[in-house]
């Protein structure tokens, strides 16, 4: 599955550091800290996009809440949200979170297990990433 409008997450490149990067959520307060797979010629201060892909440490259906990423300032590590598509193929869910991002369940848990439209939550493993996208 390639990358879609859907699944690109797009910020301000706050600070980048070798591979670490900081994204400011555009109308939020949140700074993602993630690790950026792949070089980029985009400047601190300037608009970016790519896709967000992180592992999930255990994945739980929620009843109640919004979406929401914690802490608001770093790396993810509690994240709630919506699921938007399912990849049976690479064991992985889209998520609408705060921004979108594919997350690949817990090893033993499969993506199959869960519906479109189901409200999930799950702690992050460390090692989020950021693909951009020109």
């Amino acid at each position: 599955m390639q990358s879609t409008a859907s699944d690109m997450t797009r910020a301000v490149l706050q600070d980048m550091d070798g591979d670490k990067i900081i994204l400011a959520i555009p109308a939020t307060d949140y700074q993602l800290h993630l690790v950026c797979n792949a070089k980029t010629e985009v400047r601190i201060g300037k608009r970016i996009q790519g896709v967000i892909n992180v592992k999930a440490l255990r994945m739980h259906k929620a009843s109640a809440g919004g979406s929401f990423i914690e802490p608001i300032y770093g790396h993810p590590r509690i994240v709630q949200g919506r699921v938007s598509a399912i990849d049976l193929e690479r064991n992985r869910v889209l998520c609408q979170v705060v921004v979108p991002m594919w997350v690949e369940p817990f090893d033993g848990q499969s993506a199959a297990d869960l519906n479109t439209g189901d409200m999930v939550n799950f702690y992050v493993q460390s090692g989020a990433t950021f693909t951009p996208v020109a």
